[in-house]
């Protein structure tokens, strides 16, 4: 009988085997999501903590990492669907840089919104409470452990009652489901992982083609701001495929969107993250610098598909600037390994802090920002040491546990002058580091 079995056991470990790995795009059910809000003043993060079981409380921590002038910051929760009630609490801030804990109340799994209420400013959030199923090679684990516990019964008692064929046959399913135990086990890796309870199904035409990009408008209010005057920022998206508005983003990196506003001179930078006002419209009100060119990088990833990239421009004051290029590094600038990169070669740029104990933000120990002059490339790459792997939890924004140096890795596509920026957090700070790089090209001296 035994002899019998392994050609079974056999084919059952290459069924395992042939799957290959599998990641859902998206939040797990063990996964906090983050939103960074730029709110009335003031740099937020709000971290909805994962839900290990509903209806329960739901914990939700405010960041302020600036807070300005700080202020009353207002949270709801709605629950989408029909039949779920609100619940509601508010968040009264000192003006100063920190974690703000709050308890909501969350009766049902599926897509909510969260609307954060400051200074007259209003921002609602969706996203879904996900409770963790167990994944299917964990189940077949535990069963297979279960018959195998049966089957050494089953033995045992066969050989005190002198049954032979009752012991053999208890022996073989006790190997075979041991087996199976351990080959699940160690395959487990190249299961598909559990889908959440609460978390909605992909489309088909999302399965087999994906998303098309969103399409951006970008627009300014009024279209040409006064010099140091309030100005406000939108970036309205629309589905490529249909001209709705395309109110489908996934959280990326801590938001829902990153945008980056800077003078043509790099004297003016702003990384900000906007409010969702409406379906696919996100608006961030800024105050103006000096008079100039000033160019928008909007970053956000829609759900189902990649990662995107659009730009725009407006002008500020009446005139440009007498002067369009930083002249100067700032003294405190990173260290660039080699000194004087080559396009298309890798290069380490690393800031000594001085300190340690830097804290997460955005899910990193730093951001480097790099721009051509003429503002016609962006990148964007994170801290090397604090990438959080697949799998990983992304780092807490209380946990201080990086510095004092920050390492980026980075590659510039083509000579020329490149304006930086490291940003990194202390004490739920945010810091900015500026620097300008010139990129020699390919076999020129270094």
């Amino acid at each position: 009988m035994l002899k019998r079995l392994i050609p079974a056991l056999l084919a059952l470990v290459a069924v395992l085997a042939w799957a290959a790995p599998a990641a859902a795009h998206g939040r797990s059910g063990e996964a906090d999501v983050r939103f960074a809000q730029t709110i009335a003043g003031m740099e937020l993060t709000v971290v909805v903590r994962a839900s290990p079981q509903v209806p329960a409380p739901l914990q939700v921590d405010v960041v302020a990492h600036d807070p300005g002038r700080g202020g009353r910051v207002d949270l709801a929760l709605r629950p989408l669907q029909a039949g779920g009630s609100s619940s509601g609490t508010t968040l009264v801030r000192a003006g100063r840089p920190g974690m703000y804990p709050v308890v909501l109340a969350v009766e049902r799994v599926g897509p909510h919104e969260l609307e954060v209420r400051a200074g007259g400013e209003r921002s609602v959030l969706p996203f879904d409470v996900l409770v963790p199923r167990a994944p299917l090679w964990e189940v077949v684990v535990h069963a297979a452990f279960a018959c195998a516990a049966v089957a050494l019964i089953g033995a045992l008692a066969g050989a005190a009652l002198s049954r032979r064929a009752l012991a053999g046959g208890c022996a073989v399913a006790f190997v075979a489901a041991t087996v199976v135990a351990f080959t699940a086990g160690g395959l487990s890796p190249w299961f598909a992982p559990a889908v959440p309870e609460g978390a909605p199904p992909a489309p088909v035409s999302e399965r087999l083609l994906g998303r098309p990009n969103a399409q951006p408008l970008i627009e300014v209010l009024p279209a040409r701001p006064a010099r140091r005057s309030e100005f406000l920022l939108r970036v309205a998206l629309f589905d490529g495929s249909t001209g709705r508005p395309a109110d489908d983003l996934a959280e990326h990196h801590g938001a829902l969107s990153h945008v980056v506003v800077s003078s043509l001179d790099g004297a003016y930078f702003r990384h900000v993250h906007p409010l969702r006002t409406a379906p696919g419209v996100y608006e961030v009100r800024l105050r103006a610098g000096e008079a100039g060119r000033h160019l928008v990088h909007a970053e956000f990833e829609r759900t189902g598909a990649g990662g995107q990239l659009v730009s725009g421009a407006f002008t500020v004051g009446p005139g440009e600037p007498e002067n369009p290029l930083v002249r100067h590094d700032p003294p405190d600038g990173p260290a660039v390994e080699p000194a004087r990169p080559v396009a298309g070669r890798p290069v380490t740029l690393t800031l000594d802090t001085g300190v340690t104990g830097l804290q997460p933000w955005l899910g990193m120990a730093g951001h480097l920002i790099v721009r051509t002059q003429d503002g016609g490339y962006l990148g964007h790459v994170h801290e090397a040491g604090s990438m959080a792997a697949d799998g990983e939890r992304v780092p807490d924004e209380s946990v201080a546990r990086y510095g004092p140096r920050l390492r980026f890795t980075f590659s510039f596509p083509r000579p020329g002058r490149y304006l930086a920026w490291i940003q990194y957090a202390r004490n739920y700070e945010i810091v900015t580091v500026p620097h300008v790089i010139e990129v020699a090209a390919e076999g020129s001296p270094r």
